[in-house]
């Protein structure tokens, strides 16, 4: 898949594939590869063990200050040696980053945050991992609550289609990415009431045609957009591209949204805002068909 902007949506992962968990004492210099990684270290009350991040770890914004290691992509190993670190927190798509740490003798704990009960297991085992137990349970208990609160939302009226847009070119409507299924994007469409178009694709995000866009014809297009957009000017230009497709309903019916809050796509704390934009969505979507 094209880059998906996705240094900025961070589209990740929960599965312990490298680590026995620790039988000796708990790790005390951790570096995360991750931005949901950081998010849950800090989320269950360890970030006094992180020592380093990724570039693209901004929240909360204390992670920011963390020394950087490079991307989870490119990281720069000889930062992460001289970080002597005796935990590395990393994802299962990371290329062969976990295969080179593993060489270089430096311990690795690999999650799979795809889902939204991906990220719950992940506070189970980062918890585990550094000895955070109690302070893990509660961060969790707590977002589960946050969640079981979209998820109870009454729905009034039939599903609202939708088309969730993670990436495409600036500026035009090419080389479209949308959220299909075995994601947490798409565990939160379905949640706060709607049914995405893209359910039954094969892979987690597809390239989508304007002919298929056109056939399954959305109510709703929700576009998500880089960092590099977040000026309020920028959404209502990438807003306005969608008109170039006027067939269309969420076009028509002017329910094309935009938005520029990357900590959203992030498969951890943060995503419970997404389901709180997505449950407003909904609502006017009804609401305007009524």
């Amino acid at each position: 898949m094209k880059n998906l902007g996705l240094q900025h949506t961070t589209f990740v992962l929960c599965l312990s594939l490298a680590l026995p968990l620790f039988a000796q004492a708990p790790p005390q210099r951790i570096i995360s590869m991750a931005p949901n990684l950081t998010e849950i270290v800090y989320d269950i009350g360890a970030q006094d063990l992180l020592v380093g991040d990724t570039d693209f770890c901004k929240f909360p914004p204390e992670a920011a200050k963390k020394e950087k290691i490079g991307g989870w992509y490119n990281p720069n190993y000889e930062k992460i040696l001289s970080l002597k670190p005796d935990l590395v927190l990393s994802l299962k798509f990371t290329g062969k980053s976990v295969e080179t740490l593993q060489k270089l003798k430096v311990p690795v704990l690999v999650e799979d945050c795809q889902t939204i009960e991906d990220v719950l297991t992940a506070y189970d085992d980062l918890g585990k991992a550094l000895g955070r137990e109690a302070q893990a349970r509660k961060a969790k208990a707590k977002l589960e609550a946050r969640l079981n609160k979209i998820r109870a939302t009454p729905s009034q009226g039939n599903p609202v289609s939708i088309l969730f847009v993670v990436d495409r070119t600036p500026g035009a409507l090419d080389q479209i990415y949308g959220a299909g299924p075995k994601n947490f994007v798409d565990s939160m469409i379905r949640w706060t009431g709607g049914e995405n178009i893209l359910s039954d694709a094969h892979v987690p995000y597809p390239l989508v045609s304007k002919e298929q866009l056109l056939k399954r014809d959305p109510d709703v297009i929700v576009n998500a957009l880089p960092p590099a957009h977040g000026r309020s000017e920028e959404v209502l230009k990438e807003t306005a591209v969608w008109g170039a497709l006027p067939a269309l309903k969420a076009v028509k019916n002017h329910r094309v949204y935009c938005f520029d809050n990357p900590e959203y796509l992030i498969p951890g704390p943060s995503m419970v805002g997404l389901g709180e934009f997505l449950s407003d969505v909904f609502q006017k979507a009804r609401s305007q068909s009524h």
